[in-house]
C-alpha cells in the first residue's frame, strides 16, 4: 500500500491543508509545534478513526486535543492511497455524533463493501499498526528497562502476530476472572438462595389473597361514587342554566352601560365642538366687518372693479408726448444751423423734460401694477374668509344634528338599561343541595383513595417480593453460568499454551529469520543472525561471537527494536507491503546506523515516510546521494 496524500479538511491546527507524498522516502519537517504530530496522528485517525473518551479522560483525549475550535462539526479529512496499481480514496468524518467512513474506488467510481474495506487494508488494526509500520524511539530507558521492552513484544509478537495480548497477563487475568465469578455470583451461598427464593414465592401468595378483598371492597364504593356523580351532574346543570341566564342579562347591561358612555362622551364632544364652531364663525363675522365686506355678490364687484382697471399712466404719457413735440417743433421751426447752436438750451429743455415724464411714466405703470396686485390679493384674503364663514355655517348645523341624534340615543339607551335593573334573571339557589352532594361524594372518594393505597402498597411490596424472586433466580442461573465458566477457564488457560506453544513454533521462527535479515542490512552486515529463544532471551550473532541484549549499547537495541516490528510486518501483511512510519526513529542512531537504515530503507522499502525536528535525515539523504521528497512544515 501507499499512501500518496492527505487532505486536512478541518483537523488540528490544519485547515484545508493537502500534503502529497511519493514512493520511496519522503521526509517530513518541521520544528517542535510545526504539525508533524498532527500529521502523524491524522494518518492513524483515517485508518482506524478517533474515539471521545468519557468522565475527566475526556478533557485531554486524541479526541479533544484535535477537534477544531472553529467549527467541530466539520472535524474531517481523506487519504488517498494505492494497491495493487490501483486509487482509492478513504472518507472519514471523526465527530462523535457523525462516524462517517467510506472507501472510494476512484477508478471504477464506486464505494467499497465492508469486505472489500477489510481486504484492501489487509485486516490491520490499531494495535498491529503501532507495533509493526508505525515506528518511534524507545526512549531513555535504561539497558535493563530495553531488554525487558525487546522481551515483551518479542513475547507478543511469538504469541498472538498482532501484540495484543500477553499470556502471562492473559492467564494472570483469567485466574482474577475466576476469582471475581465466584465471588460476584455468590457460588458459596447456593443453599440459601434457594431458602430465599421458596419464602420470596409463599409471601407473594399471600399478598394476592388480601389485595383481592380490598378489590371487591373498591368496586362497591366506586359504583356508589358514580350515582352520587350523577346526581351531581343534574343539580350542576340546573345551577349552569341560571348562571347562563344572569351572565346574558350582564352581559347585556354591560353593552348598554358602555353604550351610554359613549353616548355621554359624544354629547360632551359634540356640545365642546359647538361651542368652538360658534366662537369661530363670530372671530369670521369680526374679520368681515373690518373689510367692510358684507356678502360674496359685493366681493364679486370689488373683484371685477379692481381687475378692469388699468395700469397705464395716461398723464405722464400726455406729458411725455408734449415736450417730446416741443423739442422736434423748435428744432424742425429752425433749420439754419448756426441759429439752433445760438439757442440750443431751449429744444434740449423739452428733451430733458420729455425724458423725465417717460422715467415717470414707466414708475407710475409698476406702481399701479403692484398697487392692483395687492387689492387683488387683499380680496382673495377677504373671499377665503368668507368661505370659511360658510364653512362654519355648514358645520354648525351638522353638529347641531349630530348632537341632537346622540341625546335621543343616550335617553333610549338609559330606558333600557333601567328595564333590565327592573327585571331580574335567576332568582332560584342551588347552592346547598350542591353542597350536600359534594360533602358525600368527597367521603366516597376519600374512602376509594384509602383502599386504592392501600392496593398500591400491596402491590407495591409484591413488586419488591417480585423483583426479589427474579434476582434470586437470576442469582440461581448466574451460579451455574458461573460454574460452567469457571471451568471454562481453566480449559481455557489450557488452550492457550498449547496455542501458545504452536505459534511459538512456527511464527517465531519465521519472525527470527525476517527480524535477522534486517538487522543484517540495517546494520550493514556486523550483527546478521537475530535469535530469540524459549525463555525470550534476546541474543545477536557478531563477527567473533554471541552478544546478550542487555550488553549493547542504546543505538543498537534500537536497530534490534526497529528489525524485529519490520519482520513482524513482513510476516502479518504477507504480500501486502505497507508504508513504514518513522517518527524520530533515529534520536538515537549515530550518524553511521542512521546511514546504513535509510540507504538499505531507500532501496529495498516500497514507502517510507520520515517525521523529524531535525534536519540530519536530509543531511545525511543528501551525503548518501539517495532519492526523496522534502515536505516541510
Amino acid at each position: 500500500m501507499i499512501i500518496k496524500e492527505l487532505e486536512l479538511i478541518n483537523f488540528g491546527k490544519f485547515n484545508n491543508k493537502t500534503v502529497r507524498f511519493e514512493k520511496g522516502m519522503n521526509i517530513i519537517y518541521g520544528e517542535n509545534e510545526a504539525g508533524k504530530t498532527t500529521l502523524h496522528t491524522f494518518i492513524r485517525g483515517m485508518l482506524f478513526g478517533i474515539e471521545k473518551q468519557r468522565g475527566k479522560a475526556s478533557a485531554n483525549d486524541i479526541y479533544s486535543k484535535y477537534e477544531p475550535w472553529d467549527d467541530p462539526t466539520n472535524y474531517q479529512g481523506k487519504m488517498r492511497i494505492e494497491q495493487n496499481g490501483k486509487n482509492y480514496r478513504i472518507e472519514r468524518f471523526f465527530n462523535k455524533n457523525n462516524k462517517r467512513f467510506a472507501v472510494i474506488d476512484e477508478d471504477e467510481g464506486r464505494e467499497l463493501t465492508e469486505e472489500e474495506i477489510d481486504k484492501l487494508l489487509s485486516g490491520i488494526n490499531e494495535a498491529c499498526y503501532y507495533n509493526t509500520i508505525s515506528i518511534s524511539q524507545l526512549g531513555s530507558a535504561t539497558s535493563k528497562e530495553l531488554e525487558y521492552i525487546l522481551k515483551s513484544h518479542a513475547a507478543n509478537l511469538g504469541a498472538t502476530k498482532s501484540m495484543e495480548i500477553d499470556i502471562k497477563e492473559a492467564f494472570a487475568d483469567l485466574d482474577k476472572q475466576r476469582k471475581k465469578i465466584m465471588t460476584d455470583n455468590k457460588v458459596s451461598q447456593e443453599q440459601e438462595v434457594e431458602r430465599s427464593l421458596k419464602n420470596a414465592i409463599e409471601k407473594l401468595e399471600i399478598s394476592e389473597n388480601e389485595q383481592n378483598n380490598i378489590a371487591a371492597g373498591l368496586e362497591q364504593k366506586q359504583t356508589a361514587l358514580e350515582g352520587v356523580e350523577e346526581k351531581h351532574k343534574e343539580v350542576a346543570a340546573k345551577d349552569e342554566k341560571r348562571l347562563e341566564r344572569i351572565a346574558k342579562q350582564n352581559e347585556r347591561k354591560d353593552k348598554l352601560y358602555q353604550d351610554a358612555l359613549v353616548f355621554t362622551a359624544d354629547v360632551e364632544k359634540y356640545s365642546t365642538s359647538l361651542e368652538k364652531v360658534k366662537e369661530h364663525k363670530a372671530e369670521i363675522e369680526a374679520k368681515l366687518q373690518e373689510y367692510k365686506v358684507s356678502s360674496r355678490e359685493v366681493l364679486d364687484g370689488l373683484v371685477e372693479k379692481a381687475t378692469k382697471k388699468s395700469n397705464f399712466p395716461f398723464l405722464f404719457m400726455i406729458l411725455f408726448l408734449a415736450s417730446l413735440g416741443a423739442g422736434v417743433g423748435l428744432i424742425v421751426g429752425n433749420l439754419d444751423w448756426n441759429l439752433i447752436r445760438a439757442h440750443w438750451q431751449l429744444p434740449a429743455a423739452c428733451f430733458g423734460g420729455a425724458i423725465i415724464f417717460l422715467v415717470a411714466a414707466i414708475i407710475k405703470y409698476f406702481y399701479n401694477k403692484k398697487r392692483k396686485a395687492k387689492n387683488l390679493e387683499k380680496l382673495k384674503e377677504v373671499r377665503q374668509v368668507i368661505e370659511e364663514q360658510e364653512t362654519a355655517k355648514h358645520e354648525e348645523i351638522y353638529i347641531e344634528r349630530q348632537l341632537a341624534n346622540k341625546k335621543e340615543a343616550l335617553e333610549k339607551t338609559q330606558i333600557m338599561l333601567k328595564a333590565e335593573n327592573d327585571n331580574e334573571e335567576g332568582t332560584e339557589d342551588f347552592s346547598d343541595e350542591l353542597k350536600e352532594v359534594r360533602e358525600k361524594a368527597m367521603e366516597l372518594k376519600e374512602q376509594i383513595n384509602r383502599a386504592q393505597w392501600q392496593l398500591e402498597q400491596s402491590q407495591e411490596r409484591d413488586i419488591v417480593t417480585q423483583n426479589q424472586i427474579a434476582e434470586l433466580k437470576e442469582t440461581q442461573a448466574n451460579i451455574m453460568d458461573a460454574k460452567r465458566e469457571m471451568e471454562a477457564i481453566e480449559r481455557a488457560k489450557e488452550e492457550i499454551e498449547e496455542i501458545a506453544d504452536e505459534i511459538r513454533n512456527s511464527f517465531g521462527k519465521r519472525l527470527n529469520e525476517r527480524a535477522s535479515f534486517y538487522m543484517g542490512k540495517i546494520t550493514n552486515g556486523k550483527y546478521d543472525n537475530l535469535n530469540i529463544d524459549e525463555k525470550l532471551n534476546i541474543t545477536v550473532n557478531g563477527k567473533h561471537s554471541l552478544v546478550a541484549a542487555n550488553r549493547l549499547s542504546k543505538g543498537t537495541i534500537e536497530q534490534i527494536y526497529m528489525s524485529l516490528r519490520l519482520g513482524a510486518a513482513d510476516i502479518i501483511f504477507e504480500d501486502n507491503e505497507m508504508p513504514i512510519l518513522l517518527d524520530d526513529a533515529f534520536a538515537m542512531y549515530d550518524n553511521k546506523r542512521m546511514g546504513n537504515t535509510m540507504r538499505f530503507m531507500s532501496s529495498e522499502m516500497n514507502q517510507v515516510i520520515m517525521f523529524s525536528c531535525h534536519t540530519r535525515e536530509k543531511v545525511m539523504a543528501d551525503k548518501l546521494g539517495l532519492s526523496y521528497k522534502l515536505i516541510t512544515l
